[in-house]
């Protein structure tokens, strides 16, 4: 049975939302749903707008030497950064194959849309290779997820005039994926917020000789001093956990305790032990599934309806249940997650960025990978304790845009480690950010406001 669905009739697609629609329930076998971006650029690799300052300087580094890595803040213009350089590449060797090497399905999506949209890259010039989807032939240009490159980069380029252009490239600073590195690039470049890797030395021994050296270096101190990157607003929202979470919290807590010291105890232990780290992961559960982060994550989303919203949690099942709240609430909201049909996840992802709705809710799929300068408001609904994951969800609202005065984040905390985490931020960017502290409380008054 084939289902051809209207999408622009049905302005909350998700998996959810079209499971409760019926669709998927009906015995079908297949679904043919696409969504055909508005208008696209109809100059192939076009590019209408004026490089920053950085970008230029970066890019004349670049141009002498045919490689190097940026080391730049997230939201300043990176992948605009990599299309220049794509651009100058290109007036040299004019049957180049670009390859693209991204760690993660979203960032494969957020290229993938970037480079038709933004770029009017023509979508029968661009080729995907991933686990989950694998194109028939190599094209002008090729997005690859890093796993995939760590064995077909070195093969297309030693077919093909290629550049090599790894984007998040710490990720590909270890010894198994740097082998997406092997092979004789005609350009290459690396691009990251944060290069260098914090406990190996796979910056120096892996991306440098593959990549090039530091061309650029630009942090969000420049970028807050450049007007790159919007001012923004920090809430913190204590949730309360229920008394039997908090009883089981305690017991692990207790049990870590007695676990830690045990392991220093032990003469030449330099790491945790596996049962110390599984106690952790445990209690780390009970505060990323306390069941009140649900609802008031939904609270605070009614209080910006309409507003440009990222929702982020660490598990797929709660993301689901946000997203059915607010479709129960009448709001435009899909779902974004790695376990999602590759075509269908990249159709929420346009359509969020070209307002066909205004809520997205994800799980670390995210993290890396969201360009959505409208975007005002993100929830943090659960996190890590990985700093790199925090620096990378307060970037998806950090760029500017016409008409956006400031970002807000609201990060919900449940956990004395959580809060000490927080205020430490705190003092890092005190007068940086504005930062307040709320407390949502089931029942009670919007902790948003």
């Amino acid at each position: 049975m084939l289902v051809f669905l209207d999408t622009h009739r049905i302005p909350n697609i998700g998996i959810t939302a079209l499971q409760e629609y019926g669709v998927l329930c009906a015995g079908m076998t297949l679904l043919d749903f696409k969504y055909e971006p508005k208008s696209p650029p109809s100059n192939d690799f076009g590019l209408d707008l004026t490089p920053r300052d950085w970008q230029l300087s970066a890019l004349d580094a670049w141009k002498l030497l045919g490689s190097g890595i940026a080391s730049v803040a997230t939201g300043s213009g990176k992948t605009i950064f990599a299309f220049l350089c794509m651009k100058s590449a290109f007036q040299v060797v004019s049957d180049l194959v670009v390859m693209i090497v991204v760690p993660t399905h979203a960032l494969l999506d957020q290229w993938h849309v970037s480079l038709v949209e933004d770029f009017g890259v023509k979508e029968s010039d661009i080729s995907v290779f991933s686990g989950l989807e694998k194109s028939e032939k190599v094209s002008k240009v090729n997005i690859l997820l890093l796993n995939t490159a760590r064995s077909l980069a070195k093969k297309i380029a030693d077919e093909n005039d290629t550049m090599l252009i790894v984007d998040e490239c710490h990720r590909a600073g270890s010894p198994q994926n740097a082998r997406a590195l092997e092979g004789n690039h005609k350009f290459t470049l690396g691009l990251s917020a944060t290069p260098e890797r914090q406990y190996d030395d796979g910056f120096e021994r892996y991306l440098i000789p593959g990549l090039g050296g530091n061309i650029a270096q630009y942090d969000y101190v420049d970028a807050m001093a450049d007007g790159v990157i919007s001012p923004f607003n920090l809430v913190n929202v204590q949730v309360q956990l229920t008394a039997g979470e908090s009883d089981r919290y305690e017991k692990l807590s207790k049990s870590i305790a007695r676990e830690y010291s045990r392991n220093e105890s032990e003469p030449g232990s330099g790491q945790p032990s596996e049962q110390l780290e599984s106690l952790l992961q445990r209690r780390a559960a009970i505060s990323a599934n306390a069941s009140a982060r649900i609802p008031v994550t939904a609270a605070i989303a009614f209080n910006h309806r309409g507003e440009r919203t990222i929702i982020f949690h660490e598990r797929i099942a709660a993301a689901e249940d946000i997203l059915k709240i607010l479709s129960q609430r009448g709001f435009s909201v899909a779902l974004y997650h790695s376990q999602m049909f590759g075509p269908l996840r990249r159709d929420n992802l346009r359509m969020f960025r070209t307002g066909m709705i205004d809520t997205l809710v994800t799980c670390r799929a995210l993290d890396e990978g969201l360009n959505v300068p409208e975007a005002t408001v993100a929830i943090i609904a659960a996190s890590t304790a990985s700093r790199r994951q925090r620096i990378q969800r307060l970037g998806r609202v950090l760029r500017p845009a016409p008409g956006k005065s400031a970002a807000t984040v609201y990060t919900l905390f449940a956990t004395e480690p959580e809060r000490e985490r927080l205020i430490l931020e705190s003092g890092e960017l005190s007068g940086t950010a504005s930062i307040s502290w709320r407390e949502g409380r089931l029942g009670s008054a919007d902790p948003s406001g």
